[in-house]
């Protein structure tokens, strides 16, 4: 049986994996070929049939697991958010020195969505529609490991990194600087997502080494 083909002619075979997970499990199928065809066709357009279709299961079955195409979207940004999340924590627990680890995590996560292209498509594509619940599970999980942030940036502010901005305020900054990137990144599939993502990191380090009052001095003097 021939294999199916994406819209570029590259063979669709899916992997063995989806968030490290083995395609075996149903559920873990379901999502991965939900989003597949949602990156595809658009959520709006794609039916839950063809869902189904490629994943090798019955329509009934996608309820069994979700009560609606709507909930299988959220499902597959919140565990697709929480699979990065994990990526970077694994990277920022290691030894060895601190930004070197904070690097280490934004690549984690590039290489993640580079690899990973149909989730990028689907939060950017859906993003207007859904992005109040987005949006919600993304401050969830930022609120969830705050701790671990608040005890991880305290060592680099030590060190004389992360001072212009609280630690909140970083951290949510380099998530909109990744967003950001990715959001370019994904529409123009141009560049290399990782370089990218680790020089914008190293700008903003930089950026943010000064303290609250020396960069309120240097607007002052550019004004």
């Amino acid at each position: 049986m021939a294999s199916k083909s994406t819209q570029s002619g590259k063979s669709s075979t899916p992997p063995a994996r989806w968030l490290g997970r083995e395609l075996s499990d149903r559920r873990t199928r379901i999502l991965h070929a939900a989003q597949e065809v949602f990156a595809q066709q658009g959520f709006r357009s794609a039916e839950v049939r063809a869902v189904a279709e490629r994943a090798g299961v019955g329509k009934a079955t996608i309820y069994k697991f979700f009560p609606s195409k709507e909930a299988l979207l959220l499902v597959i940004v919140e565990e697709s958010l929480d699979y990065m999340r994990d990526l970077a924590l694994a990277a920022m627990v290691e030894s060895g020195d601190p930004l070197q680890r904070l690097e280490n995590a934004a690549r984690a996560m590039a290489r993640f969505l580079e690899s990973n292209r149909e989730f990028s498509r689907v939060l950017i594509q859906e993003a207007g529609e859904f992005m109040g619940d987005i949006q919600r599970k993304h401050l969830a999980l930022v609120e969830q490991n705050m701790p671990f942030a608040e005890a991880f940036f305290g060592t680099l502010r030590d060190q004389g990194y992360f001072r212009a901005l609280s630690i909140r305020e970083s951290v949510h900054l380099m998530f909109n600087v990744m967003i950001g990137s990715t959001y370019t990144w994904a529409l123009t599939g141009q560049g290399d997502l990782e370089e990218q993502a680790v020089r914008y990191l190293r700008v903003l380090m930089e950026g943010l080494r000064a303290e609250p009052a020396q960069l309120v001095r240097g607007t002052r003097k550019g004004n």
